[in-house]
């Protein structure tokens, strides 16, 4: 690393002086770099870091999705649970986020074998799915597409899938369905074989401090009240032969009684008192950590520790906009694609409820991730009706004032869509029939329309 060659100098106070300034000896050196055992290790002894991996995947899929183009039969949501392929996306999502990588295998009944490409013009059904995380799946740079105008380039053609139990197999990509895991450039890439980076990577620092804080606060609690004793002649105990060994026997008696009878029995030369410490700071410190880790991953402090900050009354909901913003990504990015293309394969499955078929137009939307009470709702739409009626009387004035005349109303009202208004039916003037006779006036003439 190259050293800096610019920057302000004041040679009076030692500002940006090595020799004289400690911050101008600054470096940044990367923290470890978390294997897949540690990963492991993480998330089945730490229940934040758990939580960190866990909750953005079970929030992704929690309202599931719309399949466009098939919400009246809704033949696709119904092959999708045949499949449970809401619980088995949510721990694809889960094992991406933990070791930075997964796939779902098709098992599709397209009459080829596991290692030839999927045939989707035989393809009869998709049978079943099945998840192996990143730990699970290898793959080697000689059976990479090697032409540059193919839209799999740079990627493997063949996957070894390795079961926790069972024989590897060898399968082509077309088969699978595969979850990245985080972004990554492509130089650190190499280092986790291909696949993205875990979630965890970069936390390390900061669930190690929230963990040591919350550790050491316990011993400030067992040392919250310290009692004190002072012994008459101790310096001149100390200095005997024996005296030591008095005095251990001696605190040990009063030790014992106060656990006993909660009586203490001194000399009367000696005292004895107790001393509080004062804890008053302690939750809002402990907090800050939880902050970082919380800024870190992504996670309002309300969702991941499930309570608002010590000393703050926030609900923590102005955070939940940016939580659902970050939930959203992760099913755009990560989920879609999968998705898009599992549902494509389930509509061309010829004895799936298809039939081999496919809409004309369809696509896959996630549900929103937060759905209103039934008190915000009349909420909202009183606030709606309110405007609405505001709205009314403000067009009221401007016909009252001849600033508009109603025809212009009517039809900015049919412009703006608020009503349904046909613009087709004009008034008709009555037939002289129609007119009562005490209404009419010989002496003027009536406007008679012709019936059509």
């Amino acid at each position: 690393m190259a050293d800096r060659q610019d920057g302000y100098l004041n040679t009076v106070i030692g500002h940006g002086m090595k020799n004289k300034d400690p911050s101008a000896n600054f470096s940044f050196s990367p923290g470890p770099i978390l294997t897949d055992q540690m990963l492991s290790d993480l998330f089945m002894g730490n229940a934040i870091a758990r939580k960190i991996v866990s909750l953005p995947a079970d929030e992704a899929v929690k309202n599931w999705i719309t399949v466009e183009g098939d919400e009246e039969a809704g033949l696709a949501l119904q092959m999708l649970d045949d499949l449970n392929a809401e619980a088995h996306f949510a721990n694809a999502l889960r094992w991406s986020r933990l070791y930075g990588g997964c796939v779902i295998l098709l098992v599709a009944d397209d009459g080829g074998l596991l290692d030839e490409p999927l045939n989707e013009n035989k393809l009869q059904s998709i049978q079943e799915l099945r998840v192996y995380d990143k730990t699970q799946v290898f793959w080697n740079d000689a059976v990479l597409y090697e032409d540059p105008r193919n839209m799999q380039y740079g990627k493997a053609q063949y996957y070894q899938i390795t079961p926790a139990c069972g024989m590897p197999f060898l399968v082509h990509e077309s088969r699978l369905l595969l979850f990245p895991g985080d972004p990554l450039p492509d130089l650190y890439r190499l280092r986790y074989q291909g696949w993205g980076l875990p979630s965890l990577q970069g936390l390390w620092d900061e669930l190690l401090n929230n963990g040591h804080a919350q550790s050491l606060a316990l011993k400030i609690m067992e040392r919250m009240s310290q009692a004190i004793l002072k012994l008459d002649g101790l310096l001149e105990n100390l200095t005997t032969q024996e005296g030591e060994g008095e005095v251990k026997k001696r605190l040990e008696l009063i030790d014992t009684a106060r656990s006993i009878m909660n009586t203490i029995a001194i000399d009367a030369k000696d005292e004895f008192e107790v001393k509080s410490m004062s804890l008053t700071q302690i939750p809002e410190l402990l907090d800050s950590f939880g902050l970082a880790v919380s800024a870190v991953a992504n996670i309002p402090f309300t969702v991941l520790f499930g309570r608002s900050p010590a000393g703050m009354n926030a609900t923590g909901e102005s955070d939940l906009e940016g939580w659902y913003g970050y939930v959203g990504q992760i099913q755009k990015r990560q989920a879609k694609s999968p998705l898009d293309r599992l549902v494509r394969l389930l509509m061309l499955s010829k004895q799936g409820l298809f039939k081999g078929r496919q809409p004309e137009k369809w696509a896959v939307k996630f549900n929103p991730l937060w759905v209103p009470s039934e008190k915000e709702q009349a909420e909202t739409e009183k606030f709606k009706a309110e405007t609405d009626k505001t709205k009314a009387e403000e067009r009221q004035v401007y016909v009252g004032m001849s600033a508009l005349d109603p025809s212009e109303v009517r039809q900015k009202l049919a412009d703006e869509g608020e009503y349904e208004i046909d613009l087709s039916l004009k008034p008709v003037d009555p037939t002289p029939e129609e007119i009562p006779k005490e209404e009419i006036n010989p002496e003027e003439p009536v406007n008679v329309t012709e019936a059509a």
